[in-house]
C-alpha cells in the first residue's frame, strides 16, 4: 500500500473516530423545569403577605398608642387630615421621626407612610419615594397614595400687574 493511503486512511479513521465520540447536547427534562417551583414560591408569598396583613390589623387593634403623647406617629389614623406641625422645630423632629421610622419593621414602616400621606406636605416628597421602593406592598401603596397629590405641573404663582407687551417690531427700537 502506497503510504498516501495510509494516510488517507488514517485521517478516515480519525473523522471517525471524532464523529463517534462527539459531545451530544444536554437533553432537557421536564423534572428540571423551574416554572412549579417559581409558582410554589409566589403562592407562598402571597399567604405570608396576607397573614402579616392579618396580624398587623390584630396588632393595630390591640395596642392603639404606646405612651399617649399628642405628636406620637403610632396611630395615622388618629391624625386630622389637613395635620400640619405647629413651629419649624416640631416639622424638624416629625421628618426626623418619619425618616427614622423607614428603618423598622413592616407595621412601622406602613405607620410612617400613612403619616406622610396624611401630612400632604412637600418636605415628604422624597420620603414617599423612598417608600416607593419597599419591599412591603402596602408600604408602597400608602407612598403611591401619599405621591398622588404631587402629580402634574406645579401651579405657578401670577405676578398682580403682567409686564407691558413689547412693540411689533422690536428690531427698529434700538
Amino acid at each position: 500500500m502506497p503510504p498516501s493511503s495510509l494516510g488517507a486512511a488514517a485521517a478516515v479513521l480519525a473523522l471517525l473516530f471524532w464523529l463517534l465520540r462527539r459531545r451530544r447536547p444536554a437533553v432537557v427534562l421536564r423534572s428540571t423545569d423551574a416554572s412549579a417551583v417559581a409558582a410554589l414560591n409566589r403562592a407562598q408569598m402571597t399567604e405570608s403577605a396576607a397573614a402579616d396583613q392579618a396580624e398587623r390589623g390584630v396588632r393595630a387593634r390591640q395596642d392603639p398608642g404606646s405612651d399617649g403623647r399628642a405628636g406620637d406617629l403610632e396611630t395615622a389614623e388618629a391624625w386630622p387630615q389637613p395635620w400640619r406641625p405647629p413651629d419649624l422645630h416640631e416639622r424638624g423632629r416629625v421628618l426626623r421621626d418619619l425618616h427614622q421610622r423607614l428603618r423598622g419593621d413592616d407595621a412601622t414602616r406602613l405607620t410612617a407612610m400613612r403619616v406622610a400621606r396624611l401630612w400632604g406636605d412637600p418636605c415628604v416628597v422624597s420620603l414617599l419615594r423612598r417608600g416607593l421602593r419597599d419591599p412591603d406592598p402596602a408600604v408602597m401603596r400608602e407612598a403611591a397614595l401619599g405621591l398622588e397629590r404631587f402629580r402634574g405641573r406645579t401651579a405657578v404663582p401670577q405676578p398682580a400687574d403682567p409686564a407691558p407687551p413689547l412693540p411689533r417690531n422690536v428690531a427698529r427700537t434700538l
